[in-house]
């Protein structure tokens, strides 16, 4: 096991000590202006976007400050002293600060957004991921002669859907195991749920067989020339 995984991530720390509902909105703010392109946000910014929420009724641009400079030493914002308002040698000494998410800042609000709609999204097979694979392989011959820009994306588009596919059936049988599902099994529902149930798994395993077999029927026709495939790995 690698040694960084062994480290313990202060980045992480805003989500659940105290005040973290403080700190999760602020959070949230960046992430949602960083969305929008606006990367950079002091402290008024952060403070008039929050004011008006009910929770915040009480909250001062003081406290604000106090909380943006927390998580700077957390490490989920960087900061550089704001100039562009300064018209005094005072303003000038009392540093006013400009903020930015860090990489880890963002991922680890990318990751929330993920769990916020966890139950919503669930497990899910995507027939037309079959499709698509199906479509990429076919596409796998006229790579030979593409450029590395041209290979590189529809490398990467290939190998996402597979790794999209195999997950979402891991996903979905995960579903099916846990403690929704038992749930769902003694209720009147489930007598409904079923038959959607069965026309999905239907639909999804006839695009299953259908599009597995012809990009199997693909590979073994074309998969098998040396050359080619040499020149499409080193390529």
């Amino acid at each position: 096991m690698q040694l960084k995984a062994l480290k313990p991530l202060q980045e992480t720390k805003y989500l659940s000590v105290e005040n973290a509902w403080r700190y999760r909105a602020i959070m949230r703010t960046f992430y949602v202006n960083d969305m929008r392109y606006k990367h950079w946000l002091n402290k008024e910014d952060v403070f008039d976007a929050l004011k008006s929420e009910p929770p915040f009724s009480d909250y001062t641009l003081e406290l604000c400050a106090q909380d943006l400079e927390v998580l700077h030493g957390w490490g989920n914002l960087s900061a550089v002293q704001d100039t562009s308002k300064v018209m005094t040698y005072q303003q000038f000494v009392t540093k006013q600060f400009r903020y930015q998410m860090t990489e880890y800042a963002i991922e680890i609000e990318r990751m929330t957004v993920r769990l916020e709609n966890l139950f919503i999204e669930g497990g899910s097979l995507e027939p037309t991921l079959m499709e698509r694979l199906k479509t990429q392989i076919e596409s796998m011959s006229r790579m030979l002669e593409a450029d590395d820009m041209t290979i590189g994306g529809w490398w990467n588009a290939l190998t996402g859907d597979f790794q999209r596919l195999n997950q979402s059936y891991q996903d979905y049988i995960r579903d099916w195991s846990g403690a929704k599902a038992e749930e769902l099994l003694k209720t009147k529902q489930f007598l409904v749920y079923k038959e959607k149930l069965v026309e999905y798994l239907k639909y999804f395993i006839k695009a299953l067989q259908l599009h597995g077999h012809e990009i199997a029927l693909f590979l073994n026709t074309h998969g098998c020339q040396a050359p080619n495939r040499k020149k499409l790995i080193f390529k």
